[in-house]
């Protein structure tokens, strides 16, 4: 999917600008944890307080900030897996702006990691 992303940039017509940026956040439910705080601005759109966003140009920039954002990811041991991690949420923003009339349209991508939630 990502690679498919940057193809389509490369395609694009030359007097389109690409910026892409990258955030991962990790989502959990458990008490002694602090939910995400989620807001929606008019500039901005839906955004995550205290995200770090990263701009990337290629996909490999992307799995490198996958790679970094798993091993950095809270574990918790359930019944099934003594290593099952919360779930993780990727974002993906992108901006293309036509330098000839100056016109912006911005896209989000979401790619979410769901746990799977055990009952007792």
């Amino acid at each position: 999917m990502i690679s498919h992303v940057f193809k389509l940039i490369e395609k694009a017509n030359e007097n389109i600008e690409f910026t892409v940026k990258v955030s991962m956040v990790e989502i959990y439910i458990d008490s002694s944890k602090t939910n995400l705080s989620v807001h929606e601005d008019s500039s901005k759109g839906v955004y995550i307080d205290d995200a770090t966003e990263e701009y990337v140009s290629s996909p490999e920039d992307v799995h490198e900030l996958m790679r970094l954002g798993a091993s950095l990811r809270a574990k918790a041991s359930t019944d099934m897996n003594s290593e099952s991690s919360r779930s993780h949420s990727i974002i993906l923003e992108i901006k293309q702006r036509d330098v000839k009339t100056e016109s912006v349209k911005k896209g989000k991508m979401y790619l979410v990691d769901l746990m799977l939630l055990e009952k007792d």
